[in-house]
């Protein structure tokens, strides 16, 4: 029988590991022309023609109810913010809470390991913390560094799922205030 020591560090290892767990992406099939294919593969315009399309439903009753097109299931395209932070840093844990709270895809880097360092280095990243906003195709936005301006953003600047992501970027650089090395 193990003691409960074991069964600790067994539960924190699980919890471990399920911080890194990454979704696949999924291959979608439809039918196109008389045959299916991957929708992946298609050219511009019957992929725009797919996201016209609507979804037909036929509940018990006999009624028909229309929903979106399929595309519209995917999630939508999202900011990203890197946060580059230190376990020996004191401002690292307010500008976490304040980068938590926000609309977008936040991904914490820790420099106090390999990676994270490895990163840093590859974004040219001197200090902690420091966030990137960058936008859905990976391109840098903005630099932020400290809990006040991510706050900024988080206090108005984001409107949740309202807001086409191309204007949500031009809105989130004008909003911000201009810092040394912006």
């Amino acid at each position: 029988m193990r003691n409960l020591e074991a069964i600790e560090s067994d539960l924190a290892a699980a919890r471990e590991a399920l911080t890194t767990v990454e979704g696949t992406p999924t291959e979608v099939y439809s039918r196109i022309v008389g045959y299916y294919r991957s929708v992946r593969n298609w050219n511009r315009g019957k992929r725009e023609e797919y996201g016209e399309r609507l979804l037909y439903h036929i509940g018990s009753d006999g009624l028909c109810a229309t929903t979106s097109s399929p595309l519209s299931m995917e999630e939508p395209e999202m900011l990203t913010m890197m946060l580059f932070v230190r376990s020996s840093c004191p401002n690292c844990p307010p500008a976490q809470r304040a980068a938590e709270g926000l609309d977008l895809y936040l991904q914490l880097v820790n420099t106090d390991t390999d990676e994270g360092m490895a990163e840093a280095l590859k974004r040219r990243v001197v200090s902690a913390p420091t966030a990137i906003l960058l936008d859905p195709k990976g391109k840098e936005i903005k630099r932020l560094y400290n809990a006040e301006d991510i706050s900024r953003v988080q206090a108005g600047q984001i409107a949740r799922g309202k807001t086409p992501r191309s204007r949500l970027a031009a809105r989130l650089v004008a909003a911000m205030p201009l810092t040394a090395g912006s």
